[in-house]
């Protein structure tokens, strides 16, 4: 009982086979994990920048300009990522200020944007100054 030549070709053609598809899944997972790995790295940088340009901006009269830089971010394996930081900002009703920091890389598919957005309500007076109190002072309830 031995093989025949055609069993062999229709075996070794279904192991081929089995064996393509399975490196194709391995391919298309490893991509799917690399462009989420990149997403969180870019996600991470936009929102410790936006930490920093409110840190920036807590007192009042200080400003920034909108700005976008190239630079690189550290990843969890392998060379650094190429991406793009902007900063860009608007007055909201209140004197509130909206900082948005957009950080954005070209990948295997395609470019891969991730936005981070903080408010900064209250600015504080520079520090070392001096605050003058209100002179007129409401009485208090019931006072005589």
């Amino acid at each position: 009982m031995g093989f025949t030549a055609l069993e062999t070709v229709v075996a070794a053609g279904l192991i081929a086979l089995v064996l393509a598809t399975l490196g194709a899944a391995v391919l298309r997972e490893s991509k799917s994990f690399s462009n989420t790995a990149t997403a969180d790295a870019l996600a991470a940088a936009a929102r410790e920048e936006v930490r920093i340009a409110a840190d920036a901006v807590k007192y009042d009269g200080s400003t920034l300009a909108p700005n976008s830089i190239a630079t690189s971010i550290p990843m969890p394996v392998g060379t650094p990522l190429s991406a793009n930081l902007a900063l860009s900002t608007q007055r909201l009703a209140g004197g509130a200020l909206s900082l948005r920091i957009r950080a954005g890389a070209d990948t295997a598919a395609g470019l891969l944007v991730r936005d981070a957005t903080l408010v900064v309500v209250r600015r504080m007076p520079p520090p070392g100054s001096t605050l003058t109190a209100p002179s007129l002072v409401a009485a208090p309830f019931g006072a005589p």
